[in-house]
């Protein structure tokens, strides 16, 4: 008989425990989402099973070497030194064993990888569960079985009080603000943050010998500081946040639709509105607004001028390797200027 298709969508309700993932020369720090199926996101989906030997492979790991490069992804990079940690690599694994159990205290209908993570279609490589594409909920009122579930999304931000903490902001659609990964978590909105910003409760630095904490997990001392993002910007990334999860284009898709104008029709008007577009994404998501290649170069270059060029990463490598002909973008200049 044929066979006509059909698929289906299962929402699986997880919690996320802090931990780094070892990747090269860099210990990333990620919140690793944990479902109540059993699996684990450690940039890839993975049975108990196979998440354990990831645990002694070393590739998840609640802890740093001394000293280490320490990335938070959108906050910071540091070079650390010392760690002082909570638990091991044994100690991970029985909080997700028992995070899992939380969240299905039968521990029924586990998923089970059979050891693989990847199958062969005509030749190609496939991951066989994708990636979670995990995403905060908040449930309004948690003793209901159909109660409503808020959506949300998360940055890292640096709270001082005293201490540095590395927290969690979470941002959901109705305006609610959670500030977690602490000691004593808070509720409040975006004033109440935009308040904690400018009376420096939360920074966009560290200072070198400054302790940062991690709850749950340990702390590190900060030897240097390579970036960090100014808290400011991070306030209007989360004016992004609350647009997209309203169905609204956030500030990188207005960027890339004011640019796609000015590609099409190049005129001084359209320009201003391409500044006026870009200047509004938060400084360091910027890089976004073009391909994986060019990044914001080709934006940067019709606003600032072709000299932006000479910064771009591939013309750099290019350079720094003797190359003669060194890689380009062309974009317009206003036909009416």
């Amino acid at each position: 008989m044929a066979a006509d298709r059909v698929s289906r969508t299962k929402t699986i309700d997880g919690i996320v425990t802090p931990a780094f993932i070892h990747n090269g020369p860099t210990f990333f720090f990620v919140d690793l989402p944990v479902f109540a199926d059993g699996l684990v996101d450690c940039w890839e989906l993975l049975d108990l099973a196979l998440f354990r030997d990831r645990l002694r492979s070393g590739w998840v790991t609640p802890h740093t070497s001394d000293p280490a490069e320490v990335s938070v992804h959108g906050l910071a990079a540091w070079t650390t030194t010392g760690g002082r940690w909570e638990i091991d690599a044994d100690g991970l694994f029985e909080r997700v064993l028992a995070l899992v159990r939380q969240l299905n205290p039968r521990m029924e209908n586990l998923h089970d990888c059979h050891g693989r993570t990847v199958e062969m279609v005509g030749g190609v490589r496939v991951s066989i569960l994708g990636t979670s594409q995990e995403r905060p909920v908040r449930v309004v009122d948690p003793t209901c079985a159909f109660s409503e579930r808020v959506p949300g999304d998360r940055i890292s931000v640096l709270v001082h009080d005293g201490e540095y903490h590395l927290a969690s902001l979470r941002v959901f659609a109705d305006g609610v603000v959670e500030l977690g990964r602490l000691p004593s978590p808070d509720a409040l909105d975006v004033a109440a943050l935009r308040s904690m910003v400018e009376a420096g409760r939360i920074v966009g630095s560290v200072p070198e010998g400054a302790r940062v904490h991690i709850h749950g997990l340990g702390s590190f001392v900060v030897q240097a500081e390579h970036y960090g993002t100014d808290p400011r910007e991070q306030l209007r990334e989360v004016s992004d946040l609350l647009d997209k999860l309203n169905g609204r284009p956030g500030s990188i898709a207005r960027c890339r639709t004011a640019y796609e104008t000015y590609l099409a029709d190049p005129t001084v008007a359209h320009r201003e509105a391409l500044r006026a577009a870009y200047e509004a994404v938060p400084e360091h998501n910027r890089r976004y607004v073009g391909d994986m290649d060019t990044r914001d170069v080709g934006v940067r270059m019709i606003l600032y001028g072709e000299k932006e060029i000479e910064g771009w990463s591939h013309r750099v490598v290019a350079r720094a390797s003797g190359e003669k002909n060194l890689p380009e973008i062309r974009v317009p200049k206003p036909k009416d200027e």
